[in-house]
């Protein structure tokens, strides 16, 4: 996931950084602020899995009608969207990249922070990356919003005492878009 050298060189940094009385929340955006239902139970998504749905995308439908068939003009709940601050918060998602920020384009969502990673496990480094090198200052809490929390689960108590703040990681569960998102927040 990330090396000893990764960690102790964004520690170096982190160091440097003033705690700051403001909360950062970060979000993922697949089955967390928007459901992707519509596009699973459709024919193009049919027996198609990650990586394979991805190149089916991008060589047989293109990334263009695949947003407009099931992203462009299409409504969604705004519960977790109404709460991310421009120039603040984070979007934190994974997968396909030219895929991801197309969608998050499409939901009008680009003027707010985003980050796309390859692989999920990689949120807990890009998320100190995000706060090193980007805020360059601590936040006194964060707030996770995941349809998938497992890696802020696992990563919870080192994200804490690194940056010695508390994390709040709230599960979400989406049924459709035209549906409020259930929101737990996950237990210690």
């Amino acid at each position: 996931m990330f090396t000893e050298t990764d960690i102790n060189e964004l520690e170096m940094k982190k160091n440097k950084l003033e705690k700051r009385d403001i909360d950062l929340i970060i979000s993922d955006f697949d089955d967390t602020i928007f459901c992707t239902r519509e596009a699973i139970e459709s024919d193009v998504r049919k027996w198609r899995r990650w990586n394979e749905w991805n190149q089916y995308i991008v060589d047989t439908i293109w990334i263009k009608n695949f947003i407009d068939m099931f992203y462009v003009d299409k409504d969604f709940p705004t519960t977790i969207t109404s709460k991310l601050r421009e120039n603040h918060d984070l979007i934190l998602t994974a997968w396909y990249e030219d895929i991801q920020e197309e969608k998050i384009k499409s939901c009008k969502l680009n003027h707010i922070n985003y980050r796309i990673v390859s692989n999920p496990e990689e949120k807990i480094l890009e998320t100190i990356k995000y706060i090193v090198e980007h805020l360059k200052f601590i936040p006194n809490k964060i707030t996770v919003y995941e349809d998938r929390p497992k890696y802020f689960i696992d990563y919870k108590n080192f994200l804490e005492d690194f940056f010695e703040i508390d994390i709040d990681i709230m599960l979400v569960e989406m049924e459709w878009n035209n549906y409020i998102p259930k929101i737990k927040k996950i237990e210690d």
